[in-house]
C-alpha cells in the first residue's frame, strides 16, 4: 500500500511539473493580514496517506484586503526540515498569501505578522532619545529620519538606476550624512567643522581599505542569500563588488561619526578652559581622549559583526573535524572579516586625524 501511495505521488508530481512547465506564468499572489482563530490537527488517516510530516487545519480571519472579515480554513504543513515552515497557535497575527487560479481562491499562511510590533520599538527608541536627551534627542531623531530617508529614497534609487559610480555615490552620501548630523546636533562652528573633516577622512580610509580588500581577496559581494537571489532574479547587472564596498563604508560611518565628535568636543572644551594652550597640547589632549575611545569603539564594530554571524560561527564550531583551510577561505567568512577590520581601521585612523584638524582649527579660538 505504501509503495502504491509513493507511486501515485510521483505520478502526480510528474504531471504537475509538466503543467507548470507549460504554464506561461504562475498565478499572482496577493498578501493580506489575518488572525488565527483555531488550530486543529489533521485527521490521522489523512496525515498518514498524504503527509510525511505534521500538519494542522488552521482557521483564519482576514483582517485586511477586499475580503476583510472573511473566515477561511487552510492546511499548515510542517516537516521540521525547512526554515520556511513554522507552527501557528490560536491568536497569532499572520500574513496570508492569497492565490486565485482558474477561478479557485486558496489561502496559505505565509509568515507571522511581525512588523507592526517594530513600530512600538521605534516609538520607544524615539521616546528614550527625547526624554533623556531633551532638545538634542529630538534633533537626533530628525537626523536619523533624514539618514534613513536619504539611503532608502536616494541612494537605493541611484543604485537601481545605475547612472552614478557606486564609489562616488557612497562617499557623497556619507559626506552628506556626516555634515548634516554634526551640524544639526552641534551647530555650525569650528567643533562641528573639524568633526566633519575627520569623519570624511576616516570614511575615505575605510573605503580605500575596503577597495583593496575586495580586489586582493577576490571578494564577489555575493556573501548572503539575499545578494545571490538579487543576482539570480532581479538585478543581474548590478555591480555587487561595488555594493559590497558601499556596505562596508556605510557600516563604519556611524562609529566614525561617534568618535570624531567626541574628540572634537573634548578639544573644544580644553581650549575653552585654557585659552592660551598651544596646538601641540591640544593635539595631545585629543589623543589622550581618543585612546580611551579607541578600544571600546573598535570593539563595538567587531562585536556587532560577530553578533550577526553567530549562526555561521556555530556552524564552524559544530564541525571540529572539518579542515579549517577551505572554511576560512570561503567568500562569506572573509567578507565579514574584511568588513569588520576595514571599518575598525577607519575608526582608529579618524582619531589622530580629527585631533590634528581640531587642534589646528581651534588654535585661535
Amino acid at each position: 500500500m505504501s509503495r502504491l501511495a509513493i507511486l501515485l505521488v510521483l505520478i502526480l508530481l510528474t504531471f504537475s511539473s509538466s503543467a507548470m512547465a507549460q504554464t506561461p506564468s504562475a498565478p499572482p499572489l496577493t498578501y493580506v493580514k489575518g488572525e488565527v482563530l483555531d488550530v486543529a490537527p489533521i485527521q490521522e488517516s489523512t496525515q498518514k496517506t498524504f503527509l510525511t510530516g505534521q500538519g494542522d487545519v488552521v482557521t483564519l480571519r482576514l483582517t485586511t484586503g477586499p475580503e476583510k472579515g472573511k473566515i477561511v480554513d487552510t492546511f499548515n504543513y510542517f516537516s521540521g526540515r525547512s526554515m520556511y515552515e513554522f507552527k501557528v497557535n490560536r491568536g497569532d497575527k499572520v500574513i496570508i498569501a492569497v492565490s486565485n487560479d482558474l477561478g479557485r481562491t486558496t489561502y496559505h499562511v505565509s509568515d507571522f505578522d511581525r512588523f507592526d510590533y517594530t513600530w512600538w520599538l521605534f516609538g520607544l527608541f524615539a521616546l528614550a532619545l527625547i526624554v533623556f536627551g531633551g532638545f538634542i534627542g529630538l534633533k537626533s531623531v530628525l537626523v536619523i529620519a533624514f539618514s534613513v530617508f536619504l539611503i532608502l529614497n536616494v541612494f537605493l534609487n541611484r543604485v537601481l538606476a545605475a547612472d552614478v559610480s557606486l564609489t562616488v555615490l557612497t562617499l557623497a552620501t556619507s559626506a552628506i550624512i556626516a555634515g548634516l548630523t554634526q551640524t544639526v546636533i552641534s551647530g555650525w562652528n569650528t567643533k562641528s567643522f573639524a568633526a566633519i573633516l575627520g569623519t570624511i577622512g576616516g570614511v575615505i580610509i575605510a573605503g580605500v581599505l575596503s577597495v583593496a580588500s575586495i580586489h586582493l581577496m577576490n571578494l564577489t559581494g555575493l556573501d548572503s542569500e539575499e545578494a545571490m537571489m538579487l543576482k539570480a532574479t532581479v538585478l543581474k547587472a548590478v555591480d555587487f563588488r561595488g555594493l559590497l564596498f558601499s556596505g562596508m563604508v556605510l557600516g563604519s560611518l556611524g562609529a566614525v561619526l561617534d568618535v570624531t565628535i567626541s574628540i572634537s568636543s573634548a578639544i573644544y572644551e580644553v581650549k575653552q578652559a585654557q585659552p592660551d594652550i598651544g596646538v601641540k597640547q591640544l593635539f595631545a589632549a585629543g589623543m589622550n581622549v581618543g585612546r580611551d575611545i579607541m578600544g571600546t569603539n573598535s570593539n563595538t564594530l567587531i562585536l556587532a559583526y560577530i553578533g550577526s554571524s553567530l549562526p555561521l560561527l556555530l556552524l564552524i564550531a559544530a564541525q571540529p573535524q572539518s579542515s579549517m583551510l577551505p572554511i576560512l577561505n570561503q567568500n562569506m567568512i572573509v567578507t565579514e572579516i574584511a568588513r569588520a577590520l576595514s571599518g575598525s581601521i577607519g575608526v582608529v585612523c579618524a582619531i589622530p586625524l580629527t585631533a590634528m584638524i581640531s587642534a589646528w582649527l581651534m588654535r585661535n579660538e
